[in-house]
């Protein structure tokens, strides 16, 4: 077994195509199933559901594979800590929930700015999945909501509040200066679907304040929801900065009351950091937004 196999394996993982794998490992596809079926061989089990095409891993592949990620990452982290004084180089894997993208845009330009070299991939991820992913080594930092249950045992580095509004379009709803939770009755609701991370808080807090609204019409995605609220079809209840930053034109956003959740950087515990991750941190502990609270 060698590196080279375990990153034919994570590359058909996020292909999910032989074809595609392989011309991101610049080999042939012959080759990548050949070390790919001499891996099987290797480990004396079946590790990938073969048909006409790839169908996916067995059990036994999902745990070679969650190996597999974090065998490349340590090796890739390994690289760079020989070599200390070195341009920081290799791939930064970061994961956010929809709602903080525009505070990563924010500080995406100064980590370009400051790493040149350093790859940079973003994935916007539900709160559940940003904590797979860091757990199984797929991601290096998230930007999620620290006290969901999904997110306990992980370090974090607390940003910002992030505010819940009442949203909707100017052109089609006149939406008061300082709502009340209660004025949602009011309204036809277009609401995140009830597997969000969001909805869950927004079901909380209409329990506390027994509150039962029920929406007219729901989507699973930030975008979705714009499409409804810019067509004038209801009145959601989004974090405050979503109203400029994601959802479309002529969008207007009232904040309601409450002290607002914690969004926050987020990483794996109870290891030694990467130099790549030890040098992103810092970076990002001088952001305005970060307040300087201390790891």
């Amino acid at each position: 077994m060698d590196h080279r196999q375990l990153s034919f394996l994570v590359a058909l993982a996020s292909e999910r195509h032989f074809g595609r794998a392989a011309r991101v490992c610049h080999v042939t596809q012959p080759t990548l199933s050949a070390r790919l079926k001499q891996l099987e061989e290797e480990l004396g089990t079946a590790l990938i559901l073969r048909g006409h095409r790839f169908e996916g891993f067995t059990p036994e592949g999902e745990r070679v594979l969650t190996h597999a990620r974090r065998i490349l990452a340590e090796l890739d982290e390994l690289k760079g800590d020989l070599s200390p004084d070195a341009v920081l180089t290799g791939r930064l894997s970061l994961g956010a929930v929809p709602s903080a993208l525009a505070a990563v845009g924010e500080f995406l330009p100064r980590l370009r700015e400051a790493f040149p070299q350093l790859s940079l991939r973003l994935r916007e991820l539900s709160t559940s999945s940003l904590a797979q992913g860091l757990e199984d080594g797929e991601l290096d930092l998230a930007v999620g909501y620290p006290a969901a249950p999904a997110m306990s045992g992980f370090a974090c580095r607390p940003l910002y509040q992030e505010h819940s509004a009442l949203i909707a379009s100017q052109a089609h709803f006149r939406l008061p200066d300082a709502p009340q939770w209660e004025c949602l009755r009011d309204y036809p609701l277009v609401l995140l679907t009830p597997e969000m991370q969001q909805r869950r808080r927004l079901n909380q807090q209409f329990e506390l304040l027994g509150l039962q609204p029920s929406p007219l019409l729901e989507a699973n995605s930030i975008s979705g929801l714009g499409v409804m609220l810019e067509a004038g079809l209801g009145v959601s209840v989004l974090a405050e900065n979503l109203a400029d930053s994601r959802l479309g034109e002529g969008l207007v956003a009232r904040r309601l009351p409450g002290e607002g959740e914690t969004v926050g950087l987020l990483w794996r515990s109870g290891q030694q950091r990467s130099r790549r991750l030890n040098a992103v941190l810092e970076l990002l502990r001088s952001l305005p937004h970060s307040a300087g609270v201390a790891d």
